[in-house]
């Protein structure tokens, strides 16, 4: 019987491998030689027990056969496993893992120790009796793994008979082991059952058509949340080891307490990575629904296919990742259709005969869904150049992208074709899949919008013709009018124009022209003319810009298209805006454009001789004239200065306006450059004069220059060259008129030297620091250093401070220097400070323009240059002058307070030469003052100076300001600075600004200096 019905299921398996014909047989041939094992050895087992009464030795043939059953299950098992591709599927390996430590746990406490116990059984039978249930615990391991990983859908039913005989099997043999512990095992009872209903399941399995399945690979599920009924047993099977505990604590035998510990533990662990993978999975479904979101919202606000292309490609790239290797590309739908052809002819990843054979009747099927489904197909299956332009991808997966409707009557509009590694494109398949879908939808839209549009383009070009300004005519061959638009009335006035002539319509004068173009247009191959002509309206001409087009082979038209547009009004806008291009708006002066033209012209003609000349004009008392009198005034007057110049040059001459106060006056013809000269001293009269505006008199006066073509024929330069000269009439006075000089275009051109190697030295920091030191005049110790920059330039004689500072000024570099010199003079006394270690250290002053103090960045960069180089607090000390505490504001304010907490002394430089005033000693901060130059050098032969200094001097004792004395020359003045109570000095007497290292020489002297 135990024969037949092995011999029976083995048979079963292998008959079921050819009917069903899966994709792999030799996992089937491996379950099936298991079976014929698993047979023997129970056969051989009965027969000795039952017909010749013998005893088993350990080990014998059915021992071995039955062994050989668990290694030939799992092989087989393994094989399935391996082609259902569920090995990367990490969600159900764990599921599977929980289940078969909870089923193991209590047999290893309540069979598998026991059986290594007792002493009547031999070492050969314990580790047989343990086998068996191990193996079975393997084999339903393995099934549990085949069953994980898609929980979602119907089970498999042969995966369920498998299922279904080795749960029976693994009971039986559980038995097996308790009886083999109390010894009343024997060999047919109804135990035996359990192995028939083993065999007869796993044959029923294998004839079963859907174990082919078994072997087919299967795509991770979407969702790696696990259905409720999966959930139920991961709980019931987390709580078995508390309840084996509990049970074992109630029969007072708690003996497996590290086995349940140690089974705890790991059930611990695998749940922890079970909830890890499900965050895990779920921040990628969240994220990848952002991106089918973002996705969505971009296909909604498509407007062309380019769009739609775009938004799939930047939602696929957002679900790889920067990371994942990958390729995208939108197909249209005739490249879609022959990669689905191709993809029929060439197996897809499964590698399924039965895939295959799906796909083949699939295409006899109308085109629909069904035909145009979702593949994943190797990279070697794509055409030679889709496979280049993805980069030769391992695989692709195809999403058709359909209209909207039943799948029999979707029509394929392209597909999206994403390549990549075949994992990621597998989890990513319903993501793609829903945006492929998206796609149809909006392609179906964009499709139908641009139906409706052409529809509605339609209707809108009738109603256009009838509607529009331009005049459409449609004219025969032998000129006369076929067809006239509505809007013709507008140009041709009430004329009949249907059946007129075409050239009659126009101007006498212009007939032969609109017979030249219309005959031109017949005869020649060009399509298209275009002409202005004036149509007579009345007494009026209306110019029109014309379009003539030969449709005369279109069947609709058959004639010539003539378009007609009024453009008179634009040539009016077009001729006032070219007045105004070359004319100044408030006075109708040329303008500056104008100006040069005409003096290119000038230059041109004129050469040598007659000789071209050319005054630029300031006012040098507009401003005033602005602020006291207000905007319409000084508008008024430059009307009247332009009128002024006007009424007294000749009609060759040319009187400009260049722009706010600023006039020129072009001279041609000249006899020489004196007349020029004389026409400047004209101007400077003329402008004297007092002007009348309103009923009130203002006078201005002007400054002159002159330049004249013996200078330069270039037009732009000589403007140039008499803005040198009309600079050099300012710097001598006003109402001073001066001629080019060929030193002020030496001066020029120095000074843009200057500027341009003051870039470079900026740009390079090509400067040095001197300390001037001071002192304190009636110990003559040196207190503290006045950093001064020192530009000696390479190649260059050294540049005065005098030079460099004020073109710092000018051209916005001095913000630069100053911080340059900032922080290097912080660092320099700071190591001058750490060499010397003197009980009170020597400060440092710095000198602050006033464009520094209105810096944002001040602040910090003070703080910045005192943290960073370790100076000593109170060391550094800001030299400002009156004119930035004169134009208070409260940022001033604000910068003073904030330097004064961070211990930086303020000194007011140059005292007494700006705006003096006491009130801003006592409202600001202040903690010294630097008595200027001018005052100290008339001290020893002038009283009241004298006086003015001892004021200053007790002034700041009574504030408790320091007094520092600039530009100390000779010793009177040094001794007569003592006598009236001033301390401290710097000047020449004492030292010459000095290097860093002759300073540390000077302090390590003790003396006031090499002075």
């Amino acid at each position: 019987m135990w024969a037949f019905l092995g011999a029976a299921s083995a048979a079963a398996v292998l008959l079921g491998a050819r009917l069903n014909r899966p994709a792999h047989r030799w996992p089937w041939r491996a379950l099936a030689a298991g079976l014929l094992a698993f047979a023997a050895g129970n056969a051989y087992y009965n027969a000795q027990e039952a017909s010749f009464h013998a005893s088993h030795p350990v080990p014998s043939p059915a021992v071995v056969c039955s062994l050989a059953v668990y290694s030939l299950f799992t092989a087989g098992l393994f094989g399935l496993l391996r082609h259902r591709r569920v090995g990367h599927d990490l969600p159900a390996l764990l599921d599977a893992l929980i289940i078969t430590t909870a089923l193991a746990l209590p047999v290893w406490l309540h069979l598998v120790q026991p059986l290594s116990r007792p002493d009547g059984l031999t070492w050969q039978q314990r580790a047989i009796a343990i086998a068996y249930p191990l193996g079975d615990l393997l084999v339903l391991a393995l099934l549990a793994r085949l069953l994980a990983p898609d929980p979602a859908s119907v089970p498999n039913p042969a995966a369920r008979l498998l299922l279904l005989g080795t749960l029976t099997l693994l009971c039986f043999d559980i038995a097996y082991g308790v009886l083999q512990l109390n010894s009343t095992w024997r060999a047919g009872t109804l135990l035996d059952f359990g192995r028939i209903v083993f065999c007869t399941a796993w044959g029923l399995a294998a004839l079963h058509p859907s174990m082919a399945e078994l072997t087919e690979p299967r795509s991770p599920p979407q969702s790696q949340l696990p259905p409720w009924r999966r959930l139920l047993v991961l709980a019931v099977a987390s709580l078995v080891p508390p309840a084996l505990l509990v049970v074992e604590a109630n029969l007072g035998d708690v003996s497996g307490a590290t086995v349940l510990a140690t089974a705890s533990g790991a059930l611990y662990v695998l749940v922890i990575l079970r909830l890890t993978v499900m965050v895990v999975a779920h921040r990628k479904a969240v994220a990848r629904e952002q991106v089918l979101r973002s996705a969505g919202a971009g296909l909604d606000a498509a407007f062309w296919p380019e769009e739609i292309t775009q938004a799939c490609t930047t939602a696929v790239e957002a679900l790889f990742g920067p990371r994942g290797r990958h390729a995208v590309v939108v197909l249209s739908a005739r490249e879609a259709q022959e990669l689905y052809a191709r993809a029929a002819r060439t197996p897809t990843r499964t590698g399924s005969r039965r895939v295959r054979e799906r796909g083949e009747a699939a295409r006899e099927e109308p085109a629909g869904l069904a035909r145009y489904r979702t593949l994943l197909v190797p990279g070697a299956g794509l055409a030679a150049d889709l496979a280049v332009r993805l980069g030769t991808p391992p695989a692709a997966l195809i999403c058709p992208i359909t209209r909207p409707g039943p799948p029999a009557g979707a029509e394929l509009r392209g597909a999206l074709l994403a390549a990549g590694h075949e994992q990621p494109l597998t989890e990513m398949r319903g993501s793609l899949d829903l945006l492929a879908s998206h796609a149809g939808l909006a392609t179906e839209r964009v499709l139908l919008r641009q139906e409706v549009v052409r529809r509605q383009s339609e209707a809108y070009f009738r109603t256009l013709v009838h509607n529009a300004s331009d005049v459409i005519l449609i004219v025969n061959d032998n000129a006369t009018v076929r067809y006239a638009s509505p809007s013709a009335r507008a140009v041709f006035g009430n004329a009949e124009l249907t059946g007129a002539e075409l050239p009659d319509l126009m101007d006498p004068l212009q007939r032969d022209r609109v017979i030249g173009t219309l005959t031109a247009l017949r005869k020649s191959d060009r399509r298209e003319e275009h002409d202005h002509w004036l149509v007579v309206r009345g007494d009026d001409r209306v110019e029109v810009e014309v379009r003539c087009r030969d449709l005369r082979q279109d069947r609709t038209v058959g004639g010539l298209v003539v378009t007609l547009r009024d453009v008179t009004e634009q040539r009016q806008l077009e001729h006032e805006l070219t007045r105004r291009a070359f004319h100044d708006s408030l006075t109708g002066l040329p303008n500056r454009t104008m100006l040069l033209e005409r003096a290119r012209s000038a230059l041109l003609r004129g050469r040598e001789s007659p000789l071209t000349c050319l005054l630029f004009i300031d006012l040098d008392d507009f401003k005033v004239v602005n602020d006291s009198l207000g905007h319409p005034a000084g508008d008024r007057l430059l009307r009247a200065v332009a009128e002024r110049l006007s009424a007294m040059l000749r009609p060759v001459d040319t009187a400009a306006r260049l722009g706010g106060d600023e006039f020129a006056v072009l001279m041609e013809e000249a006899g020489a450059p004196r007349d020029a000269e004389l026409l400047a001293a004209q101007v400077l009269r003329t402008l004297g004069r007092p002007f009348r505006l309103s009923g009130e008199s203002v006078s201005v006066s002007a400054s002159v220059g002159v330049a004249t073509a013996r200078d330069s024929t270039d037009a732009q330069e000589l403007l140039a060259l008499a803005d040198l000269a009309l600079y050099a009439a300012k710097a001598a006075g006003k109402r001073q008129w001066r001629r080019f000089q060929p030193q002020q275009r030496v001066r020029m051109v120095e000074r843009h030297d200057l500027r341009a190697r003051l870039d470079r030295a900026i740009a390079r920091q090509e400067f040095d620091l001197r300390y001037q030191p001071v002192v304190d005049i009636q110990a003559g110790g040196v207190v503290g250093f006045e950093a001064l920059a020192r530009w000696h330039h390479l190649g260059h004689d050294p540049v005065p401070p005098g030079r460099f500072i004020p073109l710092a000024e000018e051209t916005g570099h001095i913000s630069s220097l100053g911080g340059w010199v900032l922080r290097h003079a912080t660092a320099d006394i700071a190591r001058l400070q750490r060499r010397t270690r003197r009980s009170t250290p020597p400060y440092v002053s710095v000198n602050v323009s006033a464009r520094q103090w209105r810096d944002a960045g001040f602040l910090d960069e003070v703080c910045a240059a005192v943290d960073s180089t370790a100076l000593a607090p109170g060391s550094l000390q800001l030299e400002l002058t009156e004119s930035v505490l004169m134009r208070r504001t409260d940022r001033i304010d604000v910068l003073l307070r904030a330097l004064k907490d961070r211990g930086v002394r303020i000194a007011v430089d140059d005292f007494g030469t700006g705006y003096s005033s006491l009130r801003y000693l006592g409202d600001f901060p202040v903690d010294v003052l630097k008595i200027d130059k001018t005052f100290i050098d008339g001290i020893p032969h002038d009283p009241r100076q004298v006086a003015l200094v001892e004021g200053i001097v007790h002034l700041a004792d009574a504030l408790g300001l320091q007094v520092i004395a600039e530009g100390i020359e000779a010793q009177e003045q040094r001794a007569l600075l003592s006598r009236i109570g001033c301390r401290y000095g710097q000047g020449f007497l004492f030292a010459r600004p000095m290097t860093l290292e002759q300073s540390e020489a000077v302090l390590r002297t003790g003396g006031s200096g090499p002075g």
